[in-house]
Formats: structure tokens, sequence, C-alpha cells
């Protein structure tokens, strides 16, 4: 009877394990639905197997479920306070839903037992962006840096930052450097575009971008930010071509439902412009200069309480003529 009993055992144990390997494979082929059903066999015959809960946890967060994802890692941590890829994984579904602090507090944890760790401290540098902490990102990021000098995501994150700050010679000096090293850094031409369009400078904001979606032709961001390279130079039908491209390619574009916004506003269409730009800030995703077009748009609609609103919260972004516009059209 003992003998049977310890078959028993490890017959529950393979199949357990079998479920296990079959819901990673599935994840590894994108099969998120088997991935999840896979995980859920293995859980019901080993309800504390921490790992799976990890695992489905990942599964739910590649298609697009945080919350369930978020469950199953606080089940995972709760049978395993010390499971250290379930609290960093937990910290990017937090990021996924908004809850920044959240998911802040969940990588100092991570950091505390990786001090060493780059990519801590890099994705600590991109949480910190969300929230707006821009000094303190650029520290995360500079740290990372620091750990492994040739991350090169590091330094264009870097160069943004001082982008969004305007201190865009500075940006535009260290895109330069990261270009002049390897010229087929796409996220850095990309950006580079982004800093010579916010100096004025329309034609090599425009070289450049074409020199990134040289090396990457279907990459939806460097085509949307092309889009807005024709904006500014009133080449609306291009951009807008541009622009629908990118939404197909990734319809959870949100910074190309912003540019379809001012697309619209440029064409005095109020309505659809404001309908875009909701679109957009409906995606929670990290947005700049949303909220000063938003509010020209409700106000040439007739909203001007609303477009007032909407520039207070551009005050508090940062965004540039929020506080004019507050001061020259609100009380």
């Amino acid at each position: 009877m003992l003998l049977l009993f310890l078959m028993g055992c490890a017959s529950d144990e393979v199949r357990r394990d079998r479920f296990f390997l079959q819901g990673n494979n599935a994840l590894q082929n994108g099969e998120l639905n088997d991935a999840v059903d896979f995980y859920t066999k293995a859980l019901t015959i080993d309800p504390k197997f921490a790992r799976a809960y990890n695992n489905r946890g990942v599964a739910y967060i590649e298609d697009d479920h945080p919350y369930e994802a978020i469950q199953d890692y606080n089940q995972a941590i709760a049978l395993d306070e010390d499971y250290y890829d379930a609290i960093f994984n937990r910290a990017f579904a937090y990021e996924q839903i908004g809850k920044y602090d959240d998911a802040l507090a969940d990588l100092n944890q991570v950091k505390q037992q990786y001090p060493d760790s780059a990519y801590v401290y890099f994705y600590q540098g991109l949480l910190e962006t969300h929230m707006r902490s821009y000094d303190a990102a650029k520290e995360s990021f500079k740290m990372a840096i620091g750990m492994n000098p040739s991350n090169e995501e590091a330094k264009v994150n870097l160069a943004t930052l001082y982008y969004f700050q305007d201190s865009l010679s500075m940006a535009m000096d260290q895109l330069k450097e990261i270009v002049k090293n390897n010229p087929t850094q796409s996220s850095a031409l990309n950006t580079l575009s982004q800093v010579y369009l916010a100096a004025g400078d329309y034609q090599n904001a425009l070289i450049t971008i074409n020199q990134a979606l040289k090396i990457e032709p279907s990459e939806p961001y460097f085509l949307n930010n092309r889009g807005q390279v024709y904006l500014e130079m009133q080449s609306y039908d291009l951009a807008l071509k541009d622009i629908n491209r990118s939404i197909l390619l990734d319809p959870k574009n949100s910074w190309a439902y912003r540019n379809k916004g001012l697309y619209f506003l440029a064409q005095k269409q109020y309505d659809d412009a404001i309908r875009l730009f909701e679109k957009a800030l409906a995606g929670n995703e990290f947005l700049d200069e949303i909220y000063v077009p938003f509010g020209q748009a409700m106000l040439m609609s007739g909203k001007p309480d609303m477009a007032c609103e909407l520039w207070q919260q551009g005050v508090k972004n940062h965004e540039k003529s929020a506080q004019s516009l507050l001061e020259q059209h609100c009380n």
C-alpha cells in the first residue's frame, strides 16, 4: 500500500510537470490561451506550484490581462516571498495599469536582492520617466550605463530625458555620439529626429527619421514620428498616410492617435480631433504634449471650461504654452 501511494504521488508530480512544460512551450510560441490552460491544469494538480502561477501571470500579461496577471503573481509571492522573478513581473503588471508607485515598490525589493543589476536600474529609469520624475530617471539611467557602458538603450533614454527637459543641445550631442559609434542604432536616429523637430530643423528631422525607417521600415513608432514631421511641414496627406499605417501596424499606439488628433485639429475638424485625443489618453501610455492641443480643440468646439481643465493638466505635465493659454483664456 505504501508503494502504491508513493507511485501515485510521483505520477501526480510527473503530470503536473508535463502540463507546466506544455504551458512553457505554448507561451514561447505565442499560444497564450493554451498556455493559460496548461498552467491551470498544473495548478489543479498542485495548487502550491508557485512557478505555474508566475508563468500563467506572464501569459496573462502577454494577452493584455494585467489584473489577472497581478492576481497570479500575488499567489506566487504568497507561496514564496523571495520569488524575485514574480516580484519583478508584478512591477511590470502594475506599470501596465498605471500603478507606478506600486511598481516602484516592487522594483525596490528586487534591487535590494540584485543591487548590481544594470537592467533593474534601467527599468527603474523607465518607471520614473512615466512618473515624470525626470531627474531621478536620469540618475537611474546613469547607474545602468555605469554598470553596463555598452547599454545603448539606456543612453538613448537618457538623451530622451534631456529632450523632454528642453536641453536640446545636450540631447543632440549624446544621440549623435551614439549614432557615430553605431550608425544602425535606429532608436537613437528616431529620437534625434524628434530633437531636430523640436529645434525647428524640419529638413534634418526628416532625413534622420528616414534613416531610422531604412533600418526598420515597418516600425510603427518611427512611421508615426515621420507623420509628425510631415504635420509640422504642413504636408498633411503624407502625414495622414504615415499615421494611419502606424495605427494599422500597432492599434495600441497612443502616440499615433495623438498625432492623428493633431491632423484633425489642423484641418479644423474639432470633433474628430477631440475623439482622437480621448482615444490617445485612454491608452494609459506615457504621452507628451497632448493636453495643450486637446484644450485648443475643446476651445474651438465652444467648451472653454473643459479647455481650461485640460490646460491645467498640461501645466502639471510641464507642457509648452499650457501656462500662457491658461492666462489668456481662463480666469
